[in-house]
């Protein structure tokens, strides 16, 4: 038997539907106004954590990046253009072994006295079937980006830095520059890669360095003074190359 009272009536309603709703239920429903359960919620917010977590670990990797290759930006613009002119310049000499069936050299400048094209100044030559003591070059020499030079391959002969790593020289060029004739022309003495007609070399890799040329008697003198900054190629025995772009691959 209902109330009289309408407002009592009304009270009466409320209480009953409120308290015919099961506890569990309403906890549901008070969670679902939310759109997640409590775990669910729990488990969102603990997965955008290891989100950013994880992001935060990628921007410090790239700031570190960042970092090393803005010590010197144009530095290290050179010596990515160096690396790319001389990966071109070791296939073109490869090349032209196959072609003339020759013995081929990519010549570099090693005669201190030049300090415009000292360990810069690169040339593709091969022998002169007719005269095997004479090379043949067809085109000019070709610069490296300034500021940018070989490193010799012996310790001893890195210009300025006797205490040069030995793991960080150029192992593929001969321990001494050698003097050769090319075009019927004696040449400065020079290091060079040699390939075969095969296509093949000796193996071993070509170092490229900064530089900086200080005042000196009686010319100027080339300092290489940065073994942590370098590039390079590292050249096969069969004649196929490899960037190396840090330090730490050589």
């Amino acid at each position: 038997m209902h109330p009289a009272n309408p407002f009592a009536c009304g009270r009466w309603i409320r209480n009953l539907r409120v308290s015919s709703v099961h506890p569990a239920i309403a906890r549901r429903a008070a969670s679902g106004r939310s759109g997640l359960s409590s775990h669910d919620a729990c488990r969102q917010a603990g997965f955008t954590l290891i989100e950013l977590l994880v992001v935060i670990a990628l921007i410090a990797i790239l700031v570190g990046g960042i970092g090393a290759a803005l010590r010197n930006p144009s530095e290290s613009v050179a010596l990515q253009a160096a690396q790319g002119a001389l990966t071109s310049l070791l296939n073109a000499t490869r090349g032209r072994a196959a072609s003339t069936q020759q013995n081929a050299r990519l010549v570099i400048s090693a005669d201190p006295a030049d300090a415009e094209k000292y360990l810069r100044r690169l040339q593709v030559v091969w022998q002169d079937p007719a005269n095997p003591a004479d090379w043949l070059a067809d085109n000019d020499a070709i610069s490296l980006p300034p500021g940018v030079y070989v490193v010799p391959s012996s310790v001893l002969a890195v210009p300025g830095n006797p205490a040069w790593p030995a793991a960080r020289r150029s192992t593929a060029l001969p321990a001494l520059p050698q003097e050769m004739t090319i075009n019927g022309v004696a040449a400065p003495e020079s290091y060079y890669v040699s390939f075969t007609p095969r296509g093949t070399t000796g193996g071993g890799c070509v170092v490229l360095t900064v530089g900086r040329l200080r005042a000196g008697s009686p010319g100027p003198v080339l300092t290489l003074d940065d073994p942590g900054n370098l590039r390079g190629v590292l050249i096969r025995s069969s004649g196929a190359l490899t960037l190396l772009n840090d330090a730490g691959a050589f």
